[in-house]
């Protein structure tokens, strides 16, 4: 009597375990609902390989030599942090180089802290980024 409860559980593992599962699952859902997820689906596809994240600018300058300036801020940058990603841009008056792919303000900002002390006028902006892998990704 007192393996009663053991044979009665062990009887169940086995049939559930003999007996495949076999269930289905349907998703109703309104009409706005589902307007919702294609929006949601369509902001966030890649155009021209970048999606939206944020860079941490270090370094904004027109004039002369504005565009060698920003190449050597680039190359110096590069030699400090051979890992993160450096690009130059121009926009119009200005040369700029921005620093990192970062998916949310709060690593751009992070990252900005780390660097503070040899760029002293950086600062994090939103801008369209090559998406970064995740570590699990990195491992593969």
């Amino acid at each position: 009597m007192k393996y009663l409860p053991l044979n009665v559980c062990v009887s169940l593992i086995v049939i559930c375990g003999i007996l495949p599962a076999k269930s289905q699952v349907n998703i109703e859902a309104s009409s706005e609902i589902t307007s919702l997820v294609t929006g949601h689906i369509s902001s966030n596809k890649v155009i021209d390989g970048k999606q939206k994240g944020y860079r941490v600018q270090i370094f904004f300058d027109s004039g002369n030599n504005s565009k060698q300036q920003a190449i050597n801020v680039q190359n110096e940058f590069a030699s400090r942090y051979p890992k993160v990603s450096s690009y130059v841009l121009f926009k119009e008056p200005n040369f700029r180089v921005r620093v990192g792919d970062f998916r949310t303000r709060t690593e751009a900002r992070g990252f900005q802290q780390r660097i503070i002390e040899q760029y002293p006028q950086s600062f994090v902006v939103r801008d369209n980024i090559y998406y970064p892998k995740h570590d699990y990704e990195q491992k593969k």
